[in-house]
């Protein structure tokens, strides 16, 4: 009983919790889904125990229950990224689950209906009341994004209150669960989405917004929750990357500082996400995209989504699928002169990259003056730490620098970017130091990260004090 009110609980301060996507409220995000699901898990087995069978069928009980596992593994891995355009299992899934609870039987009295209607009723205002602001200005200026996130929840908290009282009718219960939860996911799912897709990698969407300021329409990809990349569409400004990949961060001034050195440059970037820095190709370079999802080449080829590869490169680029560390295994040692790694998936940190033996096959591939750029922006973790521990324990030279983008920038114009630039010498990182936003970090004592050990845990526990 304990647990199925723990599961109650959990859930529909879940699901008002949800909307808080928008304001950044990520740790306490993670720490409800993970509450929410261990309960729900623990009251499904709990039920599955209680109805166990005698114990000359036990056999066959476990049997269908491993088969169970495997039948639901085999749904979540396989038939729901190729089914769902986004990850609408996990939702479902919760949602079914109040089901699993234990049915109070007989006709529901008056208070219960009236208490369902009321929260069905104020849930389904919450999307409504986003789509009111959203086509009437003189509304929407009355509240900031974060008064209208916290507003929604505070909305959808009252419904979760009437839920909560009527929690024994399973049925109605579950009903009020499943409307609050598309409230949510209407209110935090950010832009109005022209294109979803899935693959086994995540899901990646593209919009389109307005910004004047870049000429116009101006189109977005997402990867999961984290922004990669985008294109203003005006012939004017569609060949300028963007975001992080602007001319005025860390990323765009390594690639113009190894552009300058010599006419001919060969470059590697671990990353596509819209082709940005395929802006950045002259017709004597070299340019190689390795990417590990399929449908990211796709759509950065795509001129209906975005034309940096197709029509701002000068000349072809090539794009090598598969695990970064594999296929840049095969590459020519000693041929790059700049290396860009920026593999980031719904703030997911791909550690097996940034390890001392990673580094260690990025530095092999470079020329003697050759870069590698590690782009280590995050916003829930410090991974710059480990990175330059792994780069001195291997002996390469190291410079960083955080770059905040300028205020009255257009919003997708340029992104603030943590970068570390690593070279196998001194002489290789020479320009970037007489740069002078280019800068060495104090030692540190947090050890490097390796293929047998990554400290996810010590990472946000740097970000929430501060470096060190």
């Amino acid at each position: 009983l304990h647990i199925t009110l723990m599961l109650q609980a959990t859930l529909i301060i879940m699901i008002t919790a949800l909307v808080g996507m928008a304001t950044g409220q990520w740790l306490l995000l993670l720490v409800l889904h993970l509450a929410c699901f261990f309960f729900t898990t623990l009251m499904c087995h709990q039920q599955m125990a209680a109805r166990r069978p005698a114990p000359d069928r036990l056999t066959e009980f476990y049997l269908l229950m491993s088969f169970g596992g495997v039948v639901g593994g085999a749904f979540t891995a396989l038939i729901a990224p190729a089914v769902f355009e986004t990850v609408l299992e996990y939702p479902l899934v919760l949602v079914l689950a109040c089901l699993a609870r234990p049915w109070l039987g007989g006709r529901p009295a008056k208070r219960d209906i009236w208490l369902m209607t009321a929260a069905l009723s104020i849930a389904v205002f919450v999307p409504l009341m986003f789509e009111m602001m959203r086509y009437s200005p003189s509304m929407r200026g009355v509240f900031t994004d974060f008064g209208l996130t916290k507003t929604a929840q505070l909305i959808l908290g009252v419904a979760a209150v009437c839920a909560f009282l009527i929690r024994d009718r399973v049925v109605m219960f579950t009903a009020i669960v499943a409307v609050m939860t598309l409230s949510a996911q209407h209110v935090g799912r950010g832009y109005d989405w022209n294109l979803s897709d899935r693959s086994f990698f995540g899901v990646m969407r593209v919009a389109i917004t307005r910004d004047d300021a870049m000429g116009g329409d101006v189109h977005v990809l997402m990867h999961g929750t984290t922004l990669h990349g985008a294109q203003a569409r005006a012939p004017g400004f569609a060949c300028s990357p963007t975001m992080y990949y602007a001319t005025s961060t860390p990323l765009g001034q390594a690639a113009q500082r190894i552009q300058a050195r010599s006419a001919a440059a060969k470059i590697g970037i671990v990353g596509q996400g819209s082709g940005a820095m395929a802006a950045y190709k002259r017709a004597a370079d070299e340019m190689t995209f390795f990417e590990i999802d399929p449908m990211v080449d796709r759509v950065s080829r795509d001129p209906a989504w975005f034309t940096f590869i197709s029509d701002c490169a000068d000349g072809p680029i090539r794009t090598v699928l598969g695990d970064a560390r594999l296929t840049m295994a095969r590459e020519a040692p000693g041929t790059y002169d700049l290396l860009v790694i920026d593999a980031f998936s719904s703030d997911a940190v791909p550690t097996h990259l940034l390890t001392v033996e990673a580094i260690e096959g990025y530095l092999k591939l470079l020329k003697p003056d050759g870069v590698v750029v590690l782009h280590l922006s995050n916003r829930n973790l410090e991974i710059t730490m480990p990175a330059v521990a792994a780069a001195r324990q291997l002996g390469a030279a190291d410079l960083h620098q955080i770059y905040v983008e300028r205020p009255d920038a257009p919003e997708m114009a340029e992104a603030s970017t943590e970068a570390l630039a690593l070279s196998p010498t001194s002489e290789g990182l020479a320009d970037f130091k007489a740069d002078g936003r280019w800068r060495k970090l104090a030692p540190t004592e947090v050890r490097p990260w390796t293929d047998d050990y990554v400290n996810l845990f010590g990472a946000l526990i740097r970000q929430m004090r501060g470096r060190g």
